[in-house]
């Protein structure tokens, strides 16, 4: 039977307590009304105040309908700042997927990290337009500037708020535009949400809301209608907050009903120091990960010195003499994040090298009285096989849109070939700024390379001349660096980080599954 995803049902259910705020003046405040409940139109778990709803919806989709009830329970005074809760009858479970439930519910909950803005409505469209079945109608528009990309087609809703006998009655918003949404051609989208007072305090709480969608889905006429009713509020003491003008009992059919509960587990170890961290408001990214990491590297070292077999050979070879590889990394790493600013990896894979020696032969040139023609000799390239590993750690932080971090990686590599051990220390630091409508984040430093500045290598085969030595490498260790980083999801993320520097270059490509 075909499983019905609840993303759009979860976005049904919505709660708001308005204050005055004698700062802004505009129609709504000269009658009492605290602008910031316009908010609702796009979040219903912004204000502080728990609830539990129901709300009753049917599909319309190429004239077959199907009617189903949920029951939802939000508390934003968890010790992890909130909790969303869906209640799904025990008889209609067959028309749900599991997983596509707490997909919605993971993502609803993150939205709201997005949804920090105090005013998510544009306050210079605020205007009375005039009154229509005898209730007095503020035009506005909500803020496009505030709204992040996960819910980018409220950037063109528009709304009104209507006053009856001086008393918030209803905020409707809809649509300007046709847009797509979890695969469905939407052509006009409205929500009305009803309003009462609270008993003994001058402000409002919806009680009663309506959504309306219609459009098409594969080719198909889409039709969708939720209605929506709180059930009741409780402040953080559990004391139970009354509404002058409540509905009672308004699905009284349903009260005896079995109900199975979904929910995301967020009260988690770690991070350390998450739970709190999610209550202030921030997004946190999945605690675990696996990466899958691809690299290209072109480096340069100059030879600083030369020794085979105990001898040094150096004063043969000038300054310029060379040594450059190209190397295919292929890596993967496990990583947590110990604390919301504390990210701990280890790493494991192997490399595929290219190696190119150039000899300067200038001085041996001179010294053999010119019997050498070349000004340079190249060998012939040689390529090996390493081993590689390490671990490494990123803190991170930022304010607003802008962020930074700092990656430091320690890493080993052996080539059994040439029996060469490598040690490499790489340091990113990095600042960047997240463009919240194309979900990209955009930065740039710096890298730090200090690898071993010295080559010991053994060439000695079964029934050949051993051959061993060591060889003094210098380079520019620094490096200019630029990345861009996508999250496809909660759980899949990707960036791509490019370095360009004197000695050496890299491309750094990243897929993460995160969980």
């Amino acid at each position: 039977m075909k499983k019905f995803k609840l993303s759009i049902i979860i976005v049904l259910t919505t709660v708001s307590m308005s204050y005055a705020d004698a700062l802004n003046i505009n129609p709504l405040i000269e009658r009492g009304i605290d602008p910031h409940v316009l908010n609702i139109s796009v979040t219903p778990f912004k204000q502080k105040v728990a609830y539990q709803a129901e709300t009753e919806y049917y599909v319309k989709l190429d004239g077959k309908e199907t009617t189903h009830s949920v029951k939802l329970l939000f508390d934003p005074f968890t010790e992890y700042g909130i909790d969303i809760r869906l209640q799904v009858p025990t008889d209609e479970l067959e028309h749900y997927d599991e997983g596509e439930v707490i997909t919605s519910l993971d993502k609803t909950m993150a939205l709201q990290s997005y949804l920090q803005a105090e005013r998510l409505y544009d306050r210079n469209s605020i205007r009375y337009v005039g009154q229509e079945n005898g209730m007095e109608k503020i035009f506005f528009r909500l803020d496009s500037d505030t709204i992040p990309r996960e819910i980018g087609q409220y950037k063109t809703f528009e709304g009104y708020a209507y006053i009856k006998d001086g008393e918030l009655y209803m905020i409707e918003v809809s649509n300007t535009e046709p847009y797509r949404d979890y695969g469905i051609e939407v052509e006009h989208y409205t929500k009305q949400n009803y309003f009462s007072k609270v008993k003994g305090y001058n402000a409002y709480l919806p009680q009663k809301e309506v959504v309306i969608i219609s459009g098409t889905k594969d080719g198909k006429s889409y039709k969708a209608e939720s209605t929506t009713y709180v059930l009741n509020y409780w402040d953080k003491e559990k004391n139970p907050i009354i509404l002058e003008n409540s509905i009672k009992d308004p699905f009284p059919s349903n009260e005896n009903k079995e109900y199975e509960t979904f929910y995301v587990k967020l009260d988690r170890i770690l991070p350390l120091l998450g739970q709190a961290t999610r209550k202030e408001g921030y997004d946190l990214p999945k605690a675990f990960g696996i990466s899958l990491i691809t690299m290209m590297q072109q480096t340069r070292f100059y030879m600083t010195s030369f020794e085979v077999d105990g001898q040094d050979l150096s004063r043969y070879f000038d300054k310029s003499s060379k040594y450059e590889n190209t190397t295919m990394v292929s890596m993967v790493q496990f990583d947590t994040w110990i604390l919301p600013f504390l990210n701990v990896g280890v790493m494991v894979g192997g490399t595929d090298t290219s190696t190119t020696v150039t000899l300067d032969t200038a001085t041996i040139n001179s010294t053999l009285g010119g019997l050498v023609s070349d000004k340079s000799v190249t060998l012939t390239p040689f390529n090996t096989k390493s081993m590689l590993y390490g671990f490494g750690t990123t803190l991170a932080g930022g304010v607003g849109d802008f962020f930074g971090t700092i990656n430091l990686q320690y890493m080993s590599s052996y080539t059994k070939s040439a029996d060469v051990k490598t040690q490499i220390i790489v340091v990113t630091p990095m600042f960047g700024y997240y463009f919240k409508d194309y979900g990209v984040r955009v930065m740039g430093g710096g890298m730090y390379e200090d690898l071993k500045e010295s080559l010991d290598f053994d060439l000695t085969e079964a029934g050949k001349p051993a051959l061993k030595g060591t060889v003094g490498l210098g380079a520019n260790k620094w490096a200019a660096t630029f990345g861009v980083n996508y999250d496809f999801t909660r759980h899949w993320t990707s960036n791509i980080v490019m370095a360009y520097g004197e000695d050496f270059q890299n491309l750094n490509f990243v897929v993460t599954y995160r969980w």
